[in-house]
């Protein structure tokens, strides 16, 4: 299990007796808020678990821990791996000796109405422990305003669950993105599109990749977001399009998916990515007995989706078209500001608001303002409102940081 982070006192002599406490925690997930206990004498809130009894594995503990706080029946087979953080500090009945704890956070769900009474010993009912549903984030808000400085409250157990809890919003935010584009490629009817982005995650395998001048190369930059990305712009623009019947959807999707699975291959070659990913995109199509004419048609595409000087070519097929205009339209707009943003901070950890500004002008509102480079009507009207809200978003800042 990976370890989260550490909270190590350093108040203890290294040579001292080891005194451990393995505990469990539950993480339980519904709708957005995370189930937890709420201690109503010092208004603190934490994962409902504990420690760990002789004899008891961790599946064993966490049911039991999770059942007697807040009379909840966890799924056996639902327990899954989140992390874990270790604990070192002085013990506190023995003050030559070391409290070593691991506290272990696992995902898990509930049996549907299945309930049974709490069993909460002495200091849980003197403590007034009680199940509630909140959001992670706000949670973790209100673990931060506790007195800590009360007596007999455990500041160290309350600091942790506040930092766990942030790690846990960021999952649950990255979980609800995943599940969104599950039903999203689900409503398309087509399944095997799920299979195709995972085989080109694999494939690209987070090759690092840089416009000129923009930086990207500086900052953590996934070609397979940017691809998931490009996908949503692809059907964005075929869902307002007016010519829809001119468009083979299901070749375009696939070449989308595809269209930069040859980063990987073409790095420290002299071959372009988009000839790079043809080969890997038609072995792929014909070892699952696609037609030849339909593999042929998507390999076209992925190897000309960077011939972006061709966009207004008369005769121009409208699927290549708009896989181009969707591969343009990433990366500009609000997704341009907030990565001016982080390339400015990567390259200077002191940047001050003004250098974000100058990289903005610089950049996103420089290409903004150039000649609308799109063609369809759908995605002229979209490159003009990114622009307009970069445009906006200039003109507030540099009144905001400048006499």
């Amino acid at each position: 299990m990976r370890e989260l982070f550490s909270l190590d006192q350093q108040n203890y002599r290294e040579d001292g007796k080891r005194y451990s406490r393995p505990s469990v925690r539950g993480i339980i997930l519904r709708g957005g808020k995370v189930l937890l206990v709420y201690s109503q004498k010092y208004g603190y809130l934490k994962f409902p678990g504990g420690g760990i009894e002789p004899g008891e594995d961790h599946v064993q503990a966490l049911c039991r821990e999770v059942r007697e706080e807040t009379g909840l029946e966890v799924i056996p087979g639902s327990i899954r791996e989140f992390g874990y953080v270790p604990r070192r500090q002085k013990d506190q009945k023995d003050e030559n000796g070391i409290f070593v704890q691991d506290n272990f956070y696992y995902f898990c769900e509930l049996k549907d109405g299945v309930t049974v009474e709490a069993e909460l010993d002495d200091y849980e009912r003197e403590e007034g422990f009680t199940p509630v549903w909140m959001e992670p984030f706000l949670a973790s808000q209100r673990n931060r305003y506790v007195d800590l400085s009360r007596e007999g409250l455990d500041g160290i157990m309350v600091k942790r669950e506040a930092r766990v809890l942030d790690l846990v919003d960021l999952e649950a935010r990255r979980l609800e993105r995943k599940e969104h584009e599950r039903k999203t490629l689900e409503a398309l009817g087509r399944p095997e599109y799920i299979e195709m982005l995972e085989f080109v995650k694999m494939q690209l395998n987070e090759a690092p990749t840089e416009r000129a001048g923009s930086g990207k190369i500086d900052i953590t930059y996934s070609r397979f977001d940017h691809t998931k990305r490009v996908l949503a712009w692809v059907l964005r623009l075929f869902e307002g399009s007016r010519r829809k019947e001119e468009i083979r959807f299901d070749e375009l999707v696939i070449a989308t998916i595809f269209h930069d699975v040859g980063r990987t291959v073409a790095l420290g070659t002299d071959i372009p990515h988009a000839q790079a990913g043809v080969p890997i995109t038609k072995k792929y199509l014909e070892e699952r007995g696609y037609a030849p004419e339909k593999v042929a048609y998507v390999c076209d595409l992925v190897a000309r989706h960077s011939d972006k000087h061709c966009m207004r070519e008369e005769g121009l097929d409208l699927g290549l078209l708009m896989l181009m205009e969707a591969d343009l339209m990433d990366d500009m707009g609000a997704l341009g500001i907030v990565m001016d943003c982080m390339i400015t901070e990567s390259r200077n950890p002191d940047a001050q608001f003004e250098d974000c500004l100058d990289h903005v002008t610089r950049y996103t509102l420089r290409q903004q303002e150039e000649e609308n480079p799109m063609v369809t009507p759908e995605a002229i009207a979209f490159w003009e409102e990114k622009t307009n809200l970069v445009r906006q978003f200039v003109n507030a800042l540099r009144r905001d940081v400048t006499l």
